[in-house]
């Protein structure tokens, strides 16, 4: 039987822990609690994969360990110094934890009430035209709220350069059947998978590939 005394104990590390969290919690209150533009569990990873080299073959699309990755998870949430650059994380770990962390945000990093106007855009491509569609996503990604902006674009660049390495066989397209649904997502009460996963992997690939004239 739990006492009293320990109901309170157990409330207590409860709330420590859910005051410190990092997944799931809404970019803009967790960019303002670290006094960063960007959080730190994105550009900490970021860093580390880069360290690594981009040059693994099917970067972001072989997974990591579930089991490490949940450990650096819980680590990470109680906001520990932890150095992704040591040996221990390997670089499928760290992609599946980047990429565990984009899809436990509330909301997508371009938020639900702008997926109307990207599937739009994306639908009606053929008939407006390319430089529409890209026009479009500029206006889209540059009214993005300033978290919501710098953590984008920080991410694109970095898609970019995994683009650009030939060896890891991983391209825009590749890149963007992965990235396209925690980056851009309609609302639950909304999503329609068919049909909402060409437009997201449209628009995002569009982003990477066009990603000069966007953030331009």
């Amino acid at each position: 039987m739990v006492t009293a005394h320990e109901r309170c104990s157990i409330s207590d590390i409860v709330c420590h822990v859910t005051s410190y969290t990092v997944f799931g919690c809404p970019l803009s209150k967790l960019c303002s609690r670290q006094k960063v533009s960007v959080p730190r569990v994105i550009t900490d990873c970021i860093e580390a994969i880069e360290y690594r080299g981009l040059k693994s073959g099917g970067i972001y699309r072989i997974s990591g360990n579930s089991a490490s990755i949940q450990k650096l998870r819980f680590k990470f949430d109680r906001e520990e110094t932890v150095d992704l650059k040591d040996e221990e994380f390997d670089i499928n770990m760290l992609t599946g934890f980047l990429k565990l962390f984009l899809r436990e945000l509330p909301e997508p990093i371009i938020p639900f009430n702008q997926y109307p106007i990207v599937e739009n855009a994306i639908n009606n491509d053929r008939s407006c035209g390319h430089e529409a569609t890209l026009t479009t996503l500029k206006r889209v990604v540059h009214d993005l709220p300033e978290p919501n902006k710098s953590t984008f674009k920080y991410l694109i660049l970095h898609l970019v350069r995994v683009a650009h390495e030939e060896e890891n066989q991983m391209d825009e397209h590749n890149l963007s059947i992965i990235f396209g649904p925690s980056l851009l997502g309609n609302h639950p009460d909304k999503a329609n998978l068919l049909v909402d996963l060409p437009i997201q992997n449209t628009a995002i690939e569009r982003i990477i590939t066009n990603y000069r004239t966007i953030f331009k």
